[in-house]
């Protein structure tokens, strides 16, 4: 499989422009064209969800409300026992303090105060008694009724629920939808070159794919037959394998897009970046770095290809030093021509690309 370095331009910009929208759910351009693929599929889907989602909560809430009532009962069983055995209790002791009481004059004034005592806590025990035990389980009743309004208000209310939180969702769904189509350019451009680099994946692996080249030229480079003086220079894909280099741009036009004489000739494009790149790499100067084996009849040439690729539509129209191609016909092209660098050559030419040129200009 072909070692691919960098992202594509137009997606880059995409995570760019949605993350500053906020939408944070795409990690692809593939899931972006999902998306746009399944949006009223998504938004069918989502009923369903919201509504299964909707189900298990009345579902765990009824075994909230079980599982509360079950504390609830075993406290307020207990703090009764103890409330019933204190009051027992209190029974006995005032029953023993009468008794020897009674014995004698002496026996009636030391218990009088502790008979009294013991009868009026035993009297506000039993007048008080569910005050006190309410008082005790006051908190875990309290929970029991909020689970249970709750559970009342989830199965009353169940379709006004699932629709307030259906238009929540379609909002969002909506909103990304939005600022998606607003992208549509930007998306087909993506995509197409996503499709590009899938299909040139296919090649083998002393293939080596770096995806929006960019570099700047300090001094510029100057064509003198244009008379143009070079600053910079961007490539959407830059392959390089043992027949060369190939500078490849994607084009994602309409038939209406090829007739438009507004938009800037791709051939005017390409050619000016292909001289400026060839003349850095077939350089004799400081700049180049790139350990190419000696031949008898001289030093090499590295050789360049331009090719365009329409993933839309094709020109009937041919140009020259340019090759305008489908995605079908891409690799039976590159791999057309012969091998003349061997792997560690390869490999130079694109450690120098990847890395030296831009520390060289």
């Amino acid at each position: 499989m072909t070692i691919v370095v960098g992202q594509i331009e137009p997606l880059k910009k995409l995570k760019k422009i949605l993350n500053e929208k906020g939408i944070t759910r795409f990690n692809s351009i593939g899931e972006i064209n999902n998306f746009i693929k399944n949006y009223e599929s998504e938004k069918k889907e989502t009923l369903k969800i919201i509504e299964n989602l909707l189900d298990k909560e009345i579902n765990n809430l009824q075994s909230t409300v079980v599982k509360r009532q079950q504390i609830h009962d075993a406290l307020k069983a207990n703090i009764l026992n103890e409330l019933n055995y204190n009051i027992k209790k209190l029974e006995e002791k005032l029953k023993q303090a009468i008794e020897k009481s009674n014995k004698n004059l002496f026996n009636k004034i030391v218990y009088y105060l502790k008979i009294r005592k013991l009868s009026n806590k035993k009297s506000y025990l039993e007048k008080n008694l569910e005050k006190i035990l309410d008082k005790k389980i006051h908190i875990t009743k309290h929970e029991v009724i909020k689970a249970k309004n709750k559970l009342n208000d989830y199965r009353e209310n169940k379709e006004k629920i699932i629709s307030a939180r259906c238009d929540e969702s379609y909002k969002e769904l909506d909103y990304i939808k939005e600022v998606v189509d607003g992208l549509y350019t930007l998306i087909a451009g993506a995509i197409g070159e996503n499709s590009v680099i899938n299909e040139l994946q296919k090649l083998s692996d002393n293939y080596y794919l770096i995806n929006d080249f960019s570099v700047k030229f300090n001094p510029p480079i100057y064509n003198k037959k244009e008379n143009d003086k070079i600053f910079s220079i961007q490539i959407d894909h830059l392959l390089i394998c043992q027949s060369g280099v190939f500078i490849l741009e994607t084009k994602n036009w309409s038939k209406q897009s090829l007739k438009n004489l507004d938009l800037r000739s791709p051939v005017e494009q390409i050619l000016r970046t292909s001289y400026a790149l060839f003349v850095r790499l077939n350089s004799e100067s400081n700049f180049n770095n790139i350990s190419l084996q000696h031949h008898h009849w001289g030093s090499k040439k590295i050789p360049i290809r331009n090719i365009i690729i329409m993933t839309c539509e094709k020109p009937k129209e041919e140009f020259k030093n340019v090759k305008v191609l489908t995605l079908n016909e891409l690799n039976g092209y590159i791999k057309y021509f012969d091998q003349i660098f061997n792997e560690a050559e390869v490999e130079s030419i694109f450690d120098y690309l990847n890395n030296g040129i831009h520390q060289n200009t």
